[in-house]
């Protein structure tokens, strides 16, 4: 049985570490941060971020996979920001399993995901639909908690290109295709 000095210390010096053990973490919304009391790490990530395919149109669904490379994931918190400010959660999340779930980021529902519990696992996948307002390149971005006083913020996933900016740059051609075309239009004109 404890002693009633450890109830009293407790209540007289609480921890600073507040952890989310169940991803209920809306409060990170916008800054991603899980508010764990310490500050997060600035070693690069021992975690990556992939999908299964890099260009997208709108009712897409990708894969995306958060990987460990050396520790294991004990939480995480994902969403889909522009790749040019980020400030905004786009498009919507499905879960794959119940390890996580889905959270309101933003005025689409299920605009980002995390944990339930904070078993370790080696890897956690989910799908991402490109739907609302999404049509803007973007990037995953994560939180990846090792523990609670162990964990990166703003992990970085591939650049996702939306299909019509890739059709854009397609339909114009290179300055050099340009000025060539204009000089045998001139010398065209001029030789008649």
């Amino acid at each position: 049985m404890e002693s009633p000095l450890y109830w009293i210390l407790g209540l007289l010096f609480p921890m600073h570490v507040c952890a989310y053990p169940n991803g209920k973490v809306q409060s990170a919304c916008s800054s991603m941060e899980p508010n764990h009391g310490v500050k997060a790490q600035t070693s690069p990530a021992p975690y990556n971020i992939t999908v299964n395919q890099t260009v997208f149109k709108v009712g897409d669904k990708i894969s995306v996979t958060i990987q460990s490379v050396a520790i294991p994931i004990e939480g995480f918190f994902l969403q889909a920001r522009a790749a040019s400010n980020g400030a905004k959660a786009l498009g919507s999340f499905h879960t794959t399993d119940d390890t996580m779930q889905t959270l309101n980021c933003s005025t689409t529902a299920n605009s980002a995901v995390s944990h339930t519990s904070e078993d370790e696992k080696s890897e956690v996948q989910v799908i991402w639909e490109a739907v609302g307002t999404v049509d803007v390149d973007i990037k995953m971005r994560a939180t990846v908690v090792a523990n609670k006083t162990v964990y990166w913020v703003n992990i970085l996933g591939p650049k996702l290109t939306y299909e019509s900016s890739v059709a854009s740059r397609l339909m114009v051609p290179p300055l050099s295709t340009q000025i060539f075309c204009n000089f045998f239009i001139v010398a065209f004109i001029l030789s008649k």
